[in-house]
């Protein structure tokens, strides 16, 4: 009986490493029409996720807001959370046109994952996208494989220099990233699904060449020998790690508000300096006030809109009790925290 099989490359490497130049290498060396002398096994379908482009799409194709300096903005983030869904379900509607029934015809599939890719967790996402997709489609062959493409962070942020615009990534994101990233590595816990995995090298300015092509094209079709099996019920060792996730992502999502409401509090802060000058030291330990508050009650802080925010530093500035309308109230000192307010909301 005809029996399709899909292989999934991920890409992963700091920004300037050259993910997006081997995913489009490798879709034309891959495609069954391509005028080129393969050494590969060439697919009849290669398909790009590429999450930078999603991203782009996400912010309506504004890209990378270079205005904010050095951080990306609330709306670059959530662009990013966004796109890491959409990349996941493109994944899986391509996986399910390939396998679906009409379509058994023996034909192989190459699905490119180009993303940065560097914490274990993101690489596992697309793991288990896999697994859920076989929940449904038991009797699907998909393959597994990781290229990590190790390149010094001098030479990314070398030729990240060389961008411009919405392809132009913060040197200190990619300095972060390289502090962090974490290599395919089946020894660690919980990581057995990277066992098919090769690291490319890159010592040099210079691109990476397609010779590279022939070690991608041995783990394939090494991970093709053994492939993913459907998710069975977790294990506690699992439920364990589900959980150390959680609090993970908890602990971002606190930290990126803590980032927000500290942003907010000290465009607040300008404000009052703008209206009295001679406030000013005491407005910045007002947002210190606000802040170490904010810090004692992080379950709920994430319920804490900016309007509230605001509403807690102008009554602390005014003097006034936290539930009176301190918009209503007709001075400098408040025309200015207004203003800062809408400006932060229409920006942010």
């Amino acid at each position: 009986m005809p029996q399709n099989k899909a292989s999934i490359l991920l890409l992963c490497g700091l920004p300037g490493s050259g993910k997006s130049t081997i995913a489009r290498d490798a879709a034309h060396v891959y495609r069954k029409c391509a005028d080129v002398e393969a050494s590969v096994t060439q697919k009849d379908k290669v398909v790009i996720i590429d999450y930078d482009a999603i991203a782009e799409k996400e912010s309506n194709g504004a890209g990378f807001d270079n205005s904010s300096g050095s951080q990306f903005t609330s709306n670059d983030l959530e662009a990013w959370r966004k796109s890491r869904i959409t990349a996941l379900d493109l994944l899986k509607n391509t996986l399910s046109v390939h396998f679906s029934s009409a379509n058994k015809d023996n034909s192989t599939l190459l699905v490119v994952m180009d993303d940065n890719f560097h914490l274990r967790s993101m690489r596992r996402e697309v793991y288990r996208a896999c697994q859920d997709f076989l929940a449904t489609a038991p009797d699907a062959i998909i393959s597994f494989s990781i290229a990590y493409i190790s390149v010094p962070l001098h030479v990314c942020l070398a030729r990240n220099d060389l961008r411009e615009g919405k392809h132009h990534i913060p040197s200190q994101v990619i300095t972060r990233m390289d502090a962090t990233i974490e290599p395919p590595d089946v020894s660690k816990p919980y990581a057995s699904f990277e066992k098919f995995h090769i690291t490319i090298r890159n010592t040099s300015q210079n691109e990476i060449g397609r010779n590279i092509f022939d070690d991608i094209e041995q783990c394939i079709n090494e991970s093709l020998q053994s492939p993913i099996r459907a998710k069975k019920e977790c294990s506690a060792e699992e439920m364990a790690q589900i959980e150390q996730e959680r609090e993970r992502q908890r602990v971002e999502t606190f930290k990126c508000k803590m980032q927000r409401i500290d942003l907010l509090l000290r465009k607040l802060v300008g404000a009052v300096g703008r209206a009295d000058k001679k406030r000013s030291k005491e407005a910045n330990e007002t947002r210190k006030d606000i802040i170490g508050s904010v810090k004692m009650i992080d379950n709920n802080v994430h319920n804490m809109s900016d309007v509230y925010i605001a509403q807690e530093f102008a009554c602390k500035m005014l003097g006034i009790e936290a539930s009176e309308d301190w918009q209503s109230i007709n001075t400098p000192l408040t025309s200015e925290i207004q203003h800062s307010l809408q400006e932060f909301l229409s920006n942010n």
